[in-house]
Formats: structure tokens, C-alpha cells, sequence
């Protein structure tokens, strides 16, 4: 098994059994059951007496292993409005959005490291800011640089650049500016994961699919120049997007946060656990 903490796990395991004794027999073993064993193997001893004072004895050995580990533990996800956690409000036609901090990815990201890491002080730092365009958003990112002091950053940015730019050249400048961001970490001593847009579908905030298929192209570009780990939130989330993104076609619901927060959890996982 392995352990919560650095100091061992509790083990419990049932008695062995005796055959062959006269009347009552009592079994006694050290270390007993349902005491704390520390990382590493320990022998267990196990000696049954009978009514005629026979002794019989028997060892096995309890193994537990260190609790799991990540090198890195200062996390700070920046991004937009899907960073922040926005979700429509029902009722409104899709036109209304309200924040929801408990929904978002770096809450579900936090959740699940505290969960897998329990030796560890996991820090998620939401750092969304709704309508960001990844081209002006240097200063800021910066400023949260010097203020969380991340040992990793998870850029997810570039919708707005889109959605606002001039045709073809919002997608120039939303990686461009995704790329100033992910030098300004890396630069800084941070390991830097670059997440993929997450599709899009039919509805009033719609980015045409194409339009977030090429930039996606070119952030993996990025990924590679920058030595940054790519996170494919698209491919995660695109085999169920009906279910995943809102009904505004471009925000995405309860259940597509979750798996926006596991598929990050999975790539910090693969790259920073301690093997």
C-alpha cells in the first residue's frame, strides 16, 4: 500500500490461522495489526500458543510505499474567461454569464493534486480574467509572476484574440502574445504547460472550428520552441462536445470544466510526478 504521509500507514490484516492445536489457541504478532508502519518492509512475526502451551510460528513481510510526490508544487493557471470558470446562466438565451470559482479548472485541478499528493501543499492559483486577449495580457502576467511566485504556469489563452482580431489576424496575434507569456515563465524558472483551445460549437459565442484548429497548430509550434508540455484540452474534450461546451458554443459547462481540470491534472501528472 502506500503511504499518506512520510511517516507510514496504518496496516491491518487478518490473523494467521493455527490448525492442529489442543483447545483455545491465542495468537500473537509484531508488529500487530492496525499499527503504523513506516515506508519501506517490515517483517512480521506471528507466534500461536495452544491450550498444552504449543507454540507454532509464522512470517510475512508488509511492504508500503512513499507517498506519491510532485517536484513542483506552486501552480498558476492564467487564462480568460475559461480560466476564470465562467458559465451561462440558464434562461437568458445563452446571453448572461456568471462566474463560478468552484466550478472552475484550477479548483478541479487542486482537488484532484491534494487528492493524489496528500504529503504535499498543492497551491493552485486561478488567475483568470474574463475578455483577455493573449496579446495585451503581459503585464498582468507578470505582475502574478511576481506575486504567486509559481513553479509552474498553465497558459490557456487565445479565444478572445480571435474573436476580436481582424480576420486571420487575431489568431497571429493571440499565439504570439500566448508565446511572450510562455518565455516570460520560462525565462523566470517556471515550468510552463501550453493547453489547445477547446472546440467550439453552434451558438452566439461560436469561434468557427477552423479558426481554432489552426491555432492550435501553431501553439503546438510554440510548445516545441519553448520546451513547454502541450496540454490537448481539444482532443479531450472534442468526442463529447455536446455535453462539454455551453450552450453559447464557446464556454464550457460543469462537466466540461471537470475534464478541462482532469486532462491538466493528467499532464502535470505525466511530466512532475516523482517516479
Amino acid at each position: 500500500m502506500t503511504a499518506p504521509t512520510g511517516v507510514g500507514a496504518t496496516v491491518t490484516y487478518p490473523p494467521p490461522d493455527g490448525q492442529n492445536g489442543e483447545g483455545a489457541v491465542t495468537v500473537a504478532c509484531t508488529p500487530d495489526s492496525g499499527t503504523t508502519f513506516p515506508v519501506g518492509t517490515t517483517a512480521v512475526e506471528c507466534v500461536i500458543t495452544d491450550s498444552l502451551n504449543r507454540t507454532g510460528s509464522c512470517t510475512f513481510a508488509v511492504t508500503v510505499a512513499a507517498p506519491l510526490r510532485l517536484r513542483r508544487t506552486r501552480i498558476m493557471a492564467f487564462g480568460d474567461s475559461i480560466t476564470e470558470g465562467q458559465i451561462v446562466v440558464p434562461g437568458t438565451d445563452s446571453a448572461e454569464l456568471v462566474t463560478r470559482p468552484d466550478l472552475a479548472y484550477p479548483t478541479v485541478l487542486s482537488q484532484l493534486l491534494s487528492a493524489r499528493y496528500t504529503d504535499q501543499r498543492i497551491a493552485v492559483f486561478n488567475r483568470g480574467h474574463a475578455t483577455e486577449q493573449a496579446a495585451k495580457a503581459r503585464s498582468r502576467f507578470v505582475t502574478d509572476l511576481i506575486n504567486d511566485s509559481p513553479e509552474v504556469v498553465v497558459l490557456l489563452e487565445g479565444y478572445n484574440d480571435i474573436i476580436f482580431g481582424e480576420s486571420g489576424l487575431g489568431i497571429l496575434a493571440g499565439v504570439a502574445g500566448v508565446n511572450e507569456l510562455a518565455a516570460e515563465a520560462r525565462i523566470r524558472g517556471a515550468r510552463v504547460f501550453i493547453c489547445t483551445l477547446s472546440p467550439s460549437k453552434a451558438g452566439r459565442r461560436q469561434i468557427p472550428m477552423s479558426a481554432i484548429r489552426e491555432t492550435n497548430d501553431r501553439l503546438r509550434v510554440v510548445a516545441r520552441g519553448e520546451g513547454a508540455y502541450l496540454v490537448d484540452v481539444f482532443s479531450a474534450l472534442l468526442p463529447d462536445v455536446e455535453a462539454n461546451v455551453s450552450s453559447d458554443g464557446l464556454h464550457l459547462t460543469e462537466l466540461g470544466y471537470r475534464r478541462l481540470g482532469e486532462t491538466v491534472f493528467a499532464a502535470i501528472r505525466a511530466d512532475l510526478e516523482v517516479q
